[in-house]
């Protein structure tokens, strides 16, 4: 069996974890045909009012040049970004559970793993940066084109959110 297939039993057991057990029939007879169509229904699930965190989450995850730790990038959800100015970092904005809000925002595209004794997220597999930065996401539908990364934004956003953070707590900077 193939990584890919692997990935996407995997995305399956996850949705049908979610299922109570007199849907999981009806769950079974309409699970997605492959990994694209999975990514898809993983997206579509991200409720609204998280769409625009997740998408700046999974742009910065994609883009950075180290696994980042969970509580740089939960910094990245007290970042207000708006059009005509410069982001704003907000310290009272900053998640009390920095794990519980990165991977509620992100669902099961992202996992959080141990890495030389800090907590860093990374993609779930190789083949959601590959899905997320692709024309074939690009090219779908408003609904989910949204959530396409290409990588001049990424890192634009990754660098105003570090510079926001950084020129907020000023020579508060702790490790």
């Amino acid at each position: 069996m193939s990584p890919l297939r692997f990935r996407w039993v995997t995305c399956q057991l996850e949705a049908l974890k979610r299922c109570f057990p007199s849907a999981i029939r009806r769950a079974l007879d309409h699970l997605p045909k492959g990994l694209d169509e999975t990514y898809d229904r993983i997206l579509k699930g991200i409720p609204e009012e998280k769409q625009e965190y997740a998408h700046c989450l999974l742009k910065c995850v994609a883009v950075a040049i180290r696994p980042l730790r969970v509580e740089e990038l939960a910094d990245v959800l007290a970042v207000e970004f708006e059009a005509e100015s410069f982001p704003q970092y907000h310290l009272d904005w900053r998640p009390e559970n920095a794990e519980e809000e990165v991977l509620s925002v992100c669902s099961s595209l992202i996992t959080i793993v141990d890495m030389d004794g800090s907590q860093v997220v990374r993609f779930s597999h190789f083949s959601v940066k590959e899905y997320l930065t692709s024309e074939r996401l690009a090219n779908t539908g408003e609904c989910l084109s949204q959530y396409h990364i290409l990588s001049h934004s990424a890192h634009t956003s990754i660098a105003k959110a570090s510079l926001s953070v950084l020129l907020a707590l000023g020579d508060k900077v702790d490790r």
